[in-house]
């Protein structure tokens, strides 16, 4: 999952800004070409701009969904995916739940909810869970929100149906964007009428396994994520759907409450929180101090600042390191500059720091695999032998 995350920063480094993303699949494609995993559909908001993609892996019902946070990039910049979205911490209610003591911050909220209609769209046509209503909603969109979720259907649509219908949804998409803007209702009409009558009656693919995943500030979306899909389609039993969440220097999303809540609803050992313990960005939205905490437990307003009562959810698992974060910087072209530099929260030492603790328990365990291995081998083959003799006795 760590891999994914550095992936979602790198793949975006090749957008050309177009809103209907029809080249990323193929870049992903010709970069990780080797991968067990491909890129089915991506995501992104132009209002708050989160951005994400969704990976299958090649055999089987499992995905990814994966999002991208804000950090330093390896070309040396700045890439803060939405300022506003990073220091927009008052609470808010969350959703429709009836305990009204549940809060969110408002930016986090903001930013999931920009993408998460086209995020369901995609899963209720993989789970074959598409009805009328749902293209009804649709008509109610902007154009640009329209085509995204016209484009999560099509994709969605051709894991079920297979290659016709997405060459014939693909043509349709094509056509919707050849003047280089969105506005012809017609033409949007028209993808969605084709989608509608093709995917209404299609069978439901087998049982799915979601992993959500993301660092920095794409942790929290991740949490929100996960949380949006179990409430939409239910308990793993009812659904059809399995999830799980792991997020790498992730923020926190809500209040005490919230996290009870995220913690009941997504259930325990299925949500976890890597944290770098020299990392600062986990402490993120900043709480007040006690005793202010306690005085003020809905939370603090500051001039244009919110001081709340933030709590992490999932388990925590830490990791401890400064890491490193590679860069390069160029000089007007005469000559580059390639290195690293310390970065506690980068998701290059995130992956760094993991991959040490891997090789450490490795080596710890290692002289103990060494003597238990060949009794455990002679067990196991008693026992098949002995399976395999009441077989033949039966």
């Amino acid at each position: 999952m760590c891999r994914f995350c550095k992936q979602a920063y790198d793949i975006f480094a090749y957008d050309d800004g177009r809103v209907d993303d029809l080249e990323i699949r193929d870049i992903y494609s010709s970069i990780y070409r080797n991968q067990e995993w491909k890129c089915v559909h991506s995501f992104w908001s132009t209002a708050a701009s989160a951005r994400g993609f969704i990976l299958k892996r090649t055999t089987g019902n499992q995905y990814v969904l994966v999002f991208r946070g804000s950090i330093i990039t390896e070309q040396g910049t700045v890439d803060l995916t939405n300022i506003a979205t990073c220091i927009d911490w008052e609470f808010v209610n969350y959703g429709s739940t009836l305990i009204q003591r549940i809060k969110v911050a408002r930016g986090f909220l903001l930013a999931f909810e920009s993408v998460s209609d086209e995020i369901i769209i995609f899963f209720k046509t993989l789970l074959g869970k598409l009805k009328p209503i749902d293209f009804q909603k649709l008509y109610q969109l902007n154009p640009l929100r329209q085509l995204a979720c016209a484009t999560a259907i099509a994709r969605a649509g051709a894991i079920l149906l297979g290659d016709d219908f997405e060459k014939n949804a693909k043509k349709l998409i094509e056509q919707a964007v050849e003047d280089g803007e969105v506005g012809n209702n017609d033409d949007i009409k028209a993808i969605l009428n084709y989608e509608e009558e093709a995917l209404l009656t299609a069978k439901a693919s087998n049982p799915i396994e979601i992993y959500v995943t993301g660092h920095s500030l794409a942790g929290g979306l991740a949490n929100l994520c996960a949380l949006a899909l179990r409430r939409e389609f239910g308990v793993r039993e009812d659904s059809g759907m399995g999830i799980k969440v792991y997020t790498f220097g992730g923020v926190k999303t809500g209040n005490k409450d919230f996290a009870e809540y995220y913690n009941q609803q997504i259930g325990l050992g299925f949500s976890y929180r890597v944290e770098n313990v020299l990392d600062p960005v986990p402490s993120i939205p900043i709480s007040p101090p006690f005793p202010v905490n306690v005085v003020f437990p809905e939370g603090l307003r500051i001039g244009n600042y919110f001081l709340g009562n933030y709590v992490a959810v999932g388990e925590n698992y830490n990791v401890f390191g400064l890491g490193s974060q590679s860069f390069s910087v160029s000089f007007g072209g005469a000559f580059e500059f390639l290195g690293g530099i310390p970065f506690p929260h980068s998701y290059d030492s995130y992956f760094q720091l993991l991959k040490e603790q891997q090789e450490f328990w490795s080596r710890l365990l290692q002289p103990a695999v060494s003597i238990l291995r060949p009794g455990l081998e002679e067990m196991l083959e008693r026992v098949y032998m002995e399976l395999q003799q009441e077989k033949v006795d039966q």
